[in-house]
């Protein structure tokens, strides 16, 4: 639903009675105001943070869990929701979180209470939900040699081991696939029972189904909804998991397709986007009863601490390991409680109501109107052409629905990669002989190279006025000898005020070797400097807790199973759903909060008067706002936002009131005299509370990223 701007004002009344609102009152007369006052105003409120509280109601259906009663003895494998409903938040308010690293929490403005409706769907749904099971998917095993192989994770879990020193691959599945499937010569005593096939089901049409079909159970599947779904104990039960073999999951320079890849078999799927916003789906499905997937280390029941920091590393098992005193370190473990973490954590936390990485508003308060995505290709010598590597309009059309009320454009500028830029570069990946980055010139933070692109960035935003220069550096390096072990890119902070500033990519002989180019990686990087995290790390707002895929949140990674660029494992490369309410509800609260600045301004210059009526106008845009937002209508809502901010922004600037935006490449020497030290790495550098950052990307996720 597009809402004309015509006319405006005239409609104002009837649309807000249209989307559920009461008329705006009637407003005194301006001559009866105080000369400060912008008179009676439902949404405006100068010089304050933009707020909207919402009540979110999340479905939690049950399939195929026997469901308890509060009071009843359960058994390890029941689903009582009594015991999950402790493990879930009441609240949640976003915060800017790489912003907070440096201060206080820095609230977005998105706030929500939640109102959880708790769903066991009965056996008639059940059986037909797992007839579709199977009769959709299709057997993946091989039978070869008296042994049966299957994907790695499920082979792993039979070894216990993913070494493939102890696991046996075959790769003469299919004349046309080259992926690998494994087997285990002998299965592990410590297991509840082997692995014996691999029934796979397309995780997108599981979603599919489930959206038609939610109506039965009374949802609305424009509701957030998860769906725990356990074919385990039911005579029809097939070991399955989910495959992804599509045009999503396909590289877009190199068409390597991810979704071929053994490791890519998941448990969960959700989140695919809608054509049409205003019908949405929101679904996130999660089947603790498929074969334990390679993504999140569900398949090793062996080991309690999987890096060796001496921290017990939180993962969900099969279902049938539960109530088992086989498994050497979770036998005592319930799966309602085990799911409500799911939920909060993963569910709620991750995907329904994320918080942002950086702020959305770019240039407060000036937001901009044009956004130039910048591509600065850094050419090594013999390096493929950049048309191999790069498709700028592509990474432009991914990018423009973060925020579709703007001007895009792209511009792609290809140097050698020789001379300063050659030397910081180098720089980032030392080599113990290259004396040009010995020990003592060592930078693994980037300073050399930030210091330069914060030059060159602002030269041309100097000539380019008026448009914002979302500024990625592609390094196209052939060197055999760069030791650059799997390092992607990275979006790059101010190191003072948590400001984004620009992204870095890389391409290395072993990057490209495992297929990739930059255009995916220079959409999600992108991603981040527009304000998105991850779907594996995040944060809790009733905790106040950053958290990511290790510890007692370990199995957060399983976040990254859902239709998302922003997720580890390849398979999308576009922004899905979770991504784009999120995305547009940061752009509402925004536009009001920077619409507030800029009244303060106002105000400050005594020109209350000048803009008295435009202000009354664009309070009653910024209320039909709040009302598609209260409907989850949020691009309709950021749309609108977006309208009322610009009607506040021209009333001021024709009152000859100055809003000049926030320049980080122009105000950073001024907000610290201590040389820049802080670690400005977001991705894949994951940030934590302090100055002081972790590397985000462990060793282990990306074995798993580059895993067959």
């Amino acid at each position: 639903m597009k809402i004309k701007a015509l006319g405006m004002a005239l409609l104002g009344a009837s649309l807000l009675a249209a989307c559920g609102g009461d008329p705006a009152p009637a407003q005194p007369e301006p001559e009866q105001l105080p000369p400060s006052s912008f008179g009676q105003l439902s949404m405006l409120k100068p010089g304050e943070l933009g707020t909207i509280e919402q009540k979110l109601k999340v479905n939690i259906v049950n399939i195929g869990y026997a469901a308890t009663s509060p009071g009843q003895v359960t058994g390890a494998r029941d689903l009582n929701f009594s015991s999950l409903r402790q493990e879930l938040p009441a609240t949640y308010k976003t915060i800017n979180r790489y912003p907070s690293f440096y201060g206080n929490n820095e609230l977005t403005g998105n706030n929500f209470t939640f109102d959880y409706n708790y769903v066991t769907a009965p056996k008639s749904f059940e059986d037909e939900f797992f007839a579709f099971l199977a009769s959709s998917g299709k057997e993946d095993s091989l039978e070869k040699d008296g042994l049966t192989y299957l994907n790695i994770a499920a082979a792993a879990y039979n070894c216990q081991s993913a070494d493939t020193t102890k696991v046996l691959k075959v790769l003469d599945r299919r004349p046309a696939d080259l992926t690998p499937l494994y087997a285990c010569p002998e299965p592990a005593g410590n297991i509840a029972r082997e692995i014996t096939g691999n029934w796979e089901v397309d995780g997108a049409a599981v979603e599919k189904w489930l959206g038609d079909n939610a109506g039965k159970l009374g949802i609305d599947p424009t509701q957030h909804t998860v769906f725990l779904i356990n074919w385990y104990g039911r005579p029809d039960f097939k070991f399955h998991s989910y495959s992804h073999e599509r045009a999503e999951s396909v590289e877009s320079d190199t068409k390597l397709d991810f979704g071929q890849r053994s490791s890519r078999r998941t448990v969960a799927w959700g989140g695919t986007p809608s054509e049409n916003q205003a019908s949405a789906r929101r679904i996130w499905f999660y089947d603790q009863s498929a074969n334990p997937d390679f993504w999140t280390n569900a398949w090793n029941v062996s080991n309690g601490d999987l890096d060796g920091d001496k921290v017990y590393d939180k993962r969900m098992l099969p279902v049938w390991e539960y109530g088992t005193r086989k498994a050497s370190y979770a036998y005592g473990e319930k799966i309602s409680a085990d799911l409500g973490k799911v939920v909060r954590y993963v569910a709620v936390d991750l995907l329904f109501t994320p918080s942002a990485l950086y702020r959305v508003a770019l240039t407060p308060p000036d937001m901009p109107e044009h956004i130039n995505v910048d591509l600065a290709l850094e050419q090594g010598a013999d390096a493929p052409v950049s048309a191999s590597v790069i498709k700028p309009q592509l990474v432009e059309e991914r990018l423009k629905v973060l925020n579709p009320f703007v001007k895009w454009s792209t511009s792609l500028r290809e140097t050698a990669l020789d001379g300063d830029v050659a030397d910081a570069y180098k720089c980032f990946f030392p080599l113990p002989t290259d004396d040009a980055c010995s020990p003592d010139y060592a930078d693994p933070e980037g300073e050399r190279f930030f210091q330069l692109a914060q030059a060159e960035i602002r030269q041309r935003a100097q000539a380019a006025p008026g448009q914002y220069q979302l500024t990625n550096y592609l390094f196209n390096d052939t060197n055999a000898k760069t030791p650059n072990q799997g390092l992607l890119g990275q979006a790059i902070s101010d190191g003072v005020t948590g400001t984004q500033t620009l992204t870095l990519n890389f391409l290395t002989p072993g990057l490209s070797t495992a297929g990739y180019g930059f255009t995916d990686t220079v959409v999600h990087e992108s991603g981040h400097h527009l304000s998105q995290s991850h779907p594996h790390d995040g944060y809790d707002s009733e905790r106040d807790e950053d958290f990511g895929p290790s510890g007692d949140t370990a199995f957060v990674d399983v976040g990254d199973e859902v239709h998302s660029v922003m997720s580890y494992n390849n398979l999308s490369k576009t922004f899905g759903q979770f991504n784009l309410d999120a995305q547009y509800r940061y752009l509402t609260t925004a536009y009001l909060t920077n619409s507030n600045a800029i009244l303060q301004l106002v105000r400050n210059s005594a020109k209350v008067p000048d803009v008295r009526g435009a202000v009354q106008q664009a309070d009653q845009t910024f209320l039909l706002a709040q009302n598609a937002y209260q409907q989850r209508h949020y691009l309709d809502a950021a749309d609108l936002a977006h309208r009322g901010y610009q009607q506040v922004l021209g009333a001021a600037r024709a009152a000859g009131v100055p809003v000049e935006g926030y320049k980080w490449y122009d105000r950073i020497g001024q907000l610290s005299t201590e040389p820049l030290r802080v670690a400005r790495k977001v991705n894949h550098m994951r940030p934590v509370k302090g100055p002081v950052q972790r590397p985000e990307e462990t060793s282990a996720q990306r074995e798993k990223r580059l895993a067959p």
